[in-house]
């Protein structure tokens, strides 16, 4: 490996007809998480590119729905720092609040009692 490569990081690259992303950190966790979300009144695929830096940061490339039939290419890639992709959202890691908790429960609960599961 020559010197200009062990400047590169590992990074992923995401190529679809609507959109390139490159995606990875130097230090830090990165993933690809495909949904696919069939509930009795939900159903939804979806894509999440994203990670968690070194500053406790979540960071979003990319989250939107998938379509059928949608082909898109996923690679493992070499990269600089200047070619990776900036994220559309960065938000601090924090413990939730008890009001979210609350509404977390709340929003739990209606789902399960429309489900007729309690």
């Amino acid at each position: 490996m020559n010197e200009l490569d062990k400047r590169k990081i590992l990074a992923f690259e995401f190529k679809s007809e609507k959109e390139q992303v490159v995606f990875g950190l130097e230090n830090g966790v990165v993933s690809a998480i495909f949904e696919s979300i069939h509930k009795q009144h939900r159903k939804e695929l979806q894509i999440s590119l994203g990670g968690l830096n070194e500053a406790d940061e979540h960071l979003d490339w990319l989250k939107r729905p998938l379509e059928i039939g949608e082909e898109f290419e996923f690679k493992v890639v070499r990269a600089n720092p200047a070619q990776i992709s900036d994220p559309s959202e960065r938000r601090k890691s924090a413990p939730p609040t008890d009001e979210q908790l609350v509404q977390v429960y709340h929003d739990l609960k209606k789902e399960l009692e429309e489900a007729g599961l309690i």
